[in-house]
């Protein structure tokens, strides 16, 4: 990298330097704020969009029972069940609101009821694709699933 001369730069330059170099020293504080807040933003959008895409496996078999795969249809219900303790954790910001409502962290014990009822259903939805034979042995608890993920969703995403 070739050094720059400092008579070399016009005076606008120079000032934009200085400003720069002033910014770039400064208090990294809200910065670093900042960026905890969009990661958490960003990897809970991201995981929620692995969650669609199992999910849309997962109903794409519901509604199509002759393409029933019970070793596949169990194997995106544990990958949903595997993440949901990853997916909490990105809730504990909350001026991470992103596409979330205030609500999940004003009314943090609704919140966390909603969570708990997620787990318990996506658990169930898990040891019940252990022995499905076809679609018909686990529509109760996908439906259970769905379910509660639209009434979680109602509440707390904006």
């Amino acid at each position: 990298m070739k050094a720059i001369k400092l008579k070399s730069i016009k005076p606008f330059g120079l000032i934009s330097l200085v400003i720069l170099s002033l910014v770039a020293c400064g208090d990294k504080s809200s910065v670093s704020a900042g960026s905890a807040t969009s990661t958490d933003i960003k990897a809970r959008q991201n995981l929620m969009q692995d969650w669609r895409a199992a999910n849309d496996i997962l109903k794409g078999m519901m509604e199509n029972p002759d393409n029933f795969d019970a070793a596949t249809f169990k194997e995106q219900a544990e990958f949903i069940n595997a993440s949901t303790a990853q997916m909490w954790t990105y809730f504990h910001d909350a001026n991470a609101k992103g596409n979330s409502d205030d609500a999940v962290w004003s009314d943090a014990t609704d919140f966390q009821a909603k969570k708990d009822e997620f787990d318990a259903v996506i658990q169930n939805l898990v040891a019940t694709a252990t022995n499905a034979q076809n679609a018909d042995d686990v529509n109760v608890a996908f439906g259970a699933m769905a379910e509660n993920c639209g009434r979680c969703h109602k509440v707390y995403k904006k």
